[in-house]
């Protein structure tokens, strides 16, 4: 809803690695998109964000504060792609609720996204690694 994005939490930081490119953890906190209006205001923000990193980074990806509502999944697919072929090299996430991981898997179908969701960040942060490994 309009008027609600004030209560968003969205951080970007990097993860302490020795290896390039950076790895990025997006954490974010009552992020409830219910419409395309919530969508376009939470892909702003976060091009904002990673764009601050002037390069491509490996993006860790918290979706448990990321309510994605069924109105709103096709355009946050959508929107989604764009961002992980702007902004990141590999991607893995963990902590979704039931509508936003369907989601995510719908954009994987649809627009050929990363959607590896794992069971905790610890499992997502070895599944990026395992993904620099493989592309070298």
């Amino acid at each position: 809803m309009p008027g609600s994005y004030e209560s968003w939490s969205m951080r970007f930081t990097v993860v302490p690695t020795a290896e390039a490119p950076r790895i990025v953890e997006a954490r974010f906190r009552d992020v409830v998109l219910q419409d395309a209006a919530d969508v376009e205001e939470w892909a702003r923000r976060v091009d904002v964000e990673l764009t601050r990193f002037g390069e491509q980074v490996d993006l860790l990806i918290d979706l448990e504060g990321l309510r994605v509502q069924p109105a709103a999944s096709r355009r946050f697919g959508e929107l989604r792609a764009r961002i992980l072929a702007d902004h990141s090299r590999h991607s893995a996430r963990y902590g979704p609720d039931r509508w936003t991981a369907t989601s995510v898997n719908t954009s994987r179908v649809l627009h050929g996204a990363e959607a590896n969701i794992h069971p905790s960040r610890q499992a997502a942060l070895e599944a990026i690694l395992e993904a620099r490994r493989a592309a070298r």
